[in-house]
């Protein structure tokens, strides 16, 4: 019975402790990452259909520019809540633009199971770099760059975003929930 009852306190301790950690590093980055309140950067890549896109073709629109891959189970978690805000509130100007760190087969395999409504840039290991550009400096996945409609960066977010969370940036940029 004692040796129960110091599991579940550790267990509750330790579980506390990470988050308020998880939470800790969110203020951090969003307090001091330097790319925050700056024009977003230039970029193309080839999308899971093969065609060039340019992160201009949404100029004028509240973007959700999130980098994941395949193998990144917070990554796969988030993925269902940002088909549903896609399909919910993309015609108010709101895009979510995929961008994967990944392989080209595992991505297009799972962009076909998973139903993604939204298009996803292929960038394989190069977007390491792309999303330390985009202010991503301890290169954690996934990751979300919020790109208001001026084309500035508004905010990141390192972890999984989950639905609750984005609606209250969308609504924050005018987006009617």
């Amino acid at each position: 019975m004692k040796n129960t009852v110091i599991f579940i306190i550790a267990i509750i301790v330790a579980g506390t402790s990470g988050f308020g950690l998880h939470k800790y590093i969110h203020e951090q980055q969003a307090v001091n990452n330097p790319a925050i309140g700056t024009q977003r950067p230039e970029f193309a890549a080839m999308d899971a259909n093969d065609q060039l896109r340019d992160i201009s073709e949404w100029d004028g629109k509240l973007i959700f520019l999130n980098f994941w891959a395949t193998w990144c189970p917070p990554c796969l978690k988030e993925i269902p809540d940002f088909i549903e805000l896609q399909k919910t509130y993309g015609d108010q100007g709101f895009q979510i633009v995929g961008i994967a760190i990944d392989n080209k087969e595992s991505v297009k395999e799972y962009i076909k199971e998973s139903g993604m409504n939204y298009p996803t840039m292929l960038v394989e290991v190069e977007g390491i770099d792309l999303a330390k550009r985009y202010g991503n400096d301890i290169g954690g996945l996934p990751y979300t760059a919020v790109i208001n409609r001026k084309g500035e960066i508004s905010s990141t977010f390192t972890g999984e975003l989950n639905k609750k969370h984005a609606e209250k940036i969308l609504k924050a940029h005018g987006i009617n929930l």
